[in-house]
């Protein structure tokens, strides 16, 4: 367990949670993304969240996959990939954060601030080294959020 502050800690996530997984994402997921989906992000999260999916994730050897907990409460997951370089550089100094998801409920509280300057000081292993992140164009709320903590736009690609 990583405990970031009195109430907001990152706990390892196991293949005997891919229920709650599954659960936690079918709440938190839909409520910010279900307009890109027909289906609402079912698909997706039956896909990604499933229970052979999870076991494939967990058995990468650079990734780090976290539930989120605050105030007791598993609120989101985080999901980190060691070195990763960043397209188009192909420079394996980089720290990818794949999945970063919280509850909308806990938007605006500085959850999300603190867990991005966790993973660049848990993550950051010379002065070089990168964190990045891809994020949707349609998400202006992330793509600001991501601005304000010094992130900037450094490619672009669609399906």
């Amino acid at each position: 367990m990583h405990k970031l502050t009195t109430d907001l800690y990152l706990e390892s996530i196991t293949i005997g949670e891919y229920q709650e997984l599954y659960d936690l994402m079918s709440k938190i997921y839909p409520p910010a993304y279900s307009h890109l989906w027909p289906d609402k992000g079912a698909s997706y999260i039956n896909s990604l969240y499933a229970e052979d999916n999870l076991e494939k994730e967990l058995g990468q050897q650079n990734s780090e996959y976290f539930f989120i907990t605050y105030k007791n409460e598993k609120t989101g997951i985080l999901k980190v990939l060691v070195n990763e370089s960043l397209p188009p550089a192909h420079k394996a100094n980089g720290t990818k954060l794949q999945r970063i998801y919280l509850d909308q409920s806990l938007q605006g509280k500085g959850i999300g601030k603190a867990l991005i300057l966790w993973v660049e000081r848990e993550y950051k292993t010379t002065e070089k080294s990168t964190l990045w992140l891809e994020v949707m164009d349609t998400q202006d709320q992330a793509l600001r959020f991501y601005e304000k903590l010094g992130f900037k736009k450094v490619n672009s690609f669609s399906f």
